[in-house]
């Protein structure tokens, strides 16, 4: 009997310093989350601007599908320049 008292209150400074370190954890992330209500609404929602949505991924492309196929065909370009010429390089 005597054993196991000493046993726990050997653990317990653990136990408590386990618990103030998830309490710590707790509350910092807490502190990260921010608060939890919902923003007041201002006003009503706007209108979706397609034509300026619509300009952005036709930048986009513009240059994403040009690079891409550059990229990408790579050893087509490289075979049809060193066809022939590969032990004179």
């Amino acid at each position: 009997m005597a054993a196991g008292a000493l046993a726990s209150r050997g653990q317990a400074p653990l136990g408590a310093v386990l618990r103030q370190a998830l309490k710590a954890f707790r509350q910092s992330s807490r502190i990260v989350e921010g608060p939890t209500e919902a923003f007041p609404a201002v006003g009503g929602s706007q209108r979706p601007d397609w034509g300026r949505v619509l300009r952005a991924r036709a930048g986009v492309a513009a240059w994403y599908f040009p690079a891409m196929g550059t990229f990408l065909s790579w050893p087509f370009m490289a075979q049809y320049v060193l066809d022939g010429h590969m032990g004179q390089i």
